[in-house]
């Protein structure tokens, strides 16, 4: 007959060895339990472990009780598979391989293996094992099923299978030549915490992917962004719906969701549910996510789905290429340079001629040119070609001299209070003359007196609620920008890198250098080799950059007569 599993002969009599379920290890304080059988004879055996087994049901759904662990979830057929793989792997585990050689009835000879073999094929002969293996399974695993679902049935038949494969295993051990096929699905199966297939809920994967090890730490900006698109996924999918019941059709739900959802919800709508929010956005006519937004929410939730298939809590990723095609950008949407009509605005503003102060104060013209933070942001940008939030949260020690030359390093922190965009994006900038001639090294170096390294160069910018800078500088640049009378939408503070861009073609710089100089990448293999270019070399291109419809020598402290006949020469035009 087929043996039952479990059950072990120790000296004259038989033990029952049980696995406590998962969820009641640290209530039961171990990992299995030993029952004796009272027996050295194997068919009793059997027939007092049935009793045995069902006793122990019964303390395991009192412990539950008591532990407010009896809530089980449903059995879905997704979930059989990988259920049967990690009792297979359970079950061929070589402790498990031993017991097996000890049994009193191991057939001897080659016609009984083949026999067992024949019973364990027979599903009348082994319907009441497989039917108290699924049940044991199920309870292990923290769910239930009526015994005449469709999903039980499936259970039962695929525990069968792993019952014979067992068997076949067996025969093949005790007799290598025997002319017998293994199953192809048992020959690597993927052991799994199969009690998190129906546990796990979407919150919790959250919190598991947050904590996670491997996965560098969220801080400032970026982790407020992550959370309000976790948020975004729990109230659409519900923070209590388990993962396994996130379907590729509950994804492309989600995302005619974003296709109705409003840009900037969070001020047209603050602290309102998005479900809500949808269906008021089109009452009140508002603009649509982008598709890059869009794609960020499922970005995220491809980021979750794949971690919980790695994590073996999922066996098939709902979320797999599911993105919005990336419309190209609309011409009203796109952002423009600055004009030389534009800059000769800018740099004519009080503000650069003459202020009442840096304050309230800076479109009124008064006697005060304030060399401070409004002052030199767009200034830096227009030279550089620098990102807003890379200016603003330069710090003392972001200025050096590299190679004789005096630069700027663009770069992240491990903290994150500075970042970059890109991976392209950490590098340094040759401090251009212009820059130089109006006295912004004199500037960092008055601070360097007074002040530690690592000090902001800008510290007067007040921060925002994400702890950067930028967001009330790019504020205040949109309003400077209406008082000197530039209204075009298309026009904000990345337009000073659109202008800068410009420069760098007018001067006829190679794609490799001006890709330095603004820390662009055109995707290549080949600029992954060598160590880049020297800043001495980049200086020598920077110097090039001039912009003929402004003259800002009236701002200069230093002599630069050179600079002065470079521009009268017209090396470069930007405009």
């Amino acid at each position: 007959m087929a043996r039952q599993n479990g059950i072990k002969l120790r000296g004259s009599t038989y033990w029952l060895r049980v696995r406590v379920p998962d969820a009641l290890r640290e209530v039961v304080g171990k990992g299995e339990v030993r029952r004796s059988l009272r027996t050295g004879d194997y068919k009793e055996a059997c027939s007092f472990a049935r009793l045995e087994r069902v006793t122990l049901d019964a303390e395991w759904d009192a412990l539950r009780r008591k532990a407010g662990l009896d809530k089980k979830q449903p059995l879905r057929k997704g979930d059989v598979l990988q259920l049967v793989a990690n009792w297979f792997v359970q079950r061929s585990d070589p402790s498990a391989i031993e017991q097996q050689a000890g049994e009193a009835d191991a057939p001897t000879t080659y016609d009984a293996a083949i026999r067992e073999l024949q019973e364990a094929a027979s599903w009348d002969l082994m319907a009441p094992q497989l039917f108290g293996d699924a049940q044991e399974l199920l309870d292990e695993n923290g769910l239930e099923a009526d015994e005449n679902e469709p999903a039980f049935l499936c259970l039962q038949e695929t525990l069968h299978a792993g019952h014979l494969e067992l068997e076949r295993r067996r025969v093949l051990r005790d007799f290598p030549s025997a002319p017998i096929a293994l199953d192809p699905y048992f020959s690597t199966p993927q052991s799994a915490q199969l009690h998190l297939v129906a546990k796990t809920r979407l919150s919790t994967l959250i919190e598991n992917f947050q904590a996670d090890l491997s996965r560098p730490q969220l801080r400032g900006k970026t982790l407020a962004k992550r959370q309000a698109q976790w948020r975004m996924l729990e109230a659409f999918f519900g923070s209590e719906t388990l993962v396994s019941d996130i379907s590729r059709e509950k994804v492309r739900a989600f995302m005619r969701f974003l296709e109705r959802y409003p840009s900037n919800a969070s001020k047209h709508f603050p602290g309102l549910d998005p479900l809500r929010v949808v269906e008021l956005t089109k009452a009140h006519g508002l603009p649509k996510l982008s598709p890059e937004t869009a794609n960020g929410y499922l970005r995220q939730l491809g980021a979750l789905t794949r971690f919980a298939l790695h994590e073996g809590i999922i066996s098939s990723d709902p979320a797999a290429g599911l993105l919005f095609r990336r419309s190209k950008i609309a011409a009203k949407d796109r952002r423009f340079p600055f004009t030389g009509d534009d800059l000769q605005r800018i740099f004519a503003a009080p503000l650069y001629r003459g202020c009442k102060n840096d304050g309230a104060g800076y479109s009124r013209p008064g006697p005060h040119i304030v060399r401070r933070g409004r002052f030199w942001v767009p200034l830096i940008s227009l030279y550089t070609g620098m990102r807003l939030n890379e200016i603003c949260q330069l710090t003392l020690d972001d200025f050096a001299v590299v190679d004789g030359t005096d630069v700027i390093l663009i770069r992240s922190s491990d903290d994150e209070k500075k970042r970059v965009k890109t991976e392209a994006g950490q590098r340094f900038v040759p401090v251009h003359p212009e820059l130089r001639a109006i006295g912004l090294l004199k500037h960092v170096e008055q601070q360097r007196a007074t002040r530690p390294a690592n000090a902001p160069v800008f510290p007067e910018l007040p921060l925002g609620s994400t702890e950067y800078r930028s967001n009330l500088f790019s504020k205040f640049f949109a309003r400077f920008l209406q008082h000197v009378g530039i209204d075009d939408r298309r026009k904000v503070f990345h337009s000073f890198r659109h202008t800068y861009r410009d420069a760098l073609r007018e001067a006829d710089i190679s794609a490799e250098r001006v890709r330095a100089l603004g820390g662009w990448t055109s995707g290549r293999t080949e600029e992954t080799y060598g160590s880049g270019l020297r800043p001495a070399t980049l200086a020598r291109e920077i110097e090039k950059i001039s912009y003929p419809a402004i003259d800002l020598s009236a701002l200069w402290i230093e002599d630069c007569t050179n600079l002065a006949t470079s521009r009268r020469s017209g090396k470069s035009s930007g405009s």
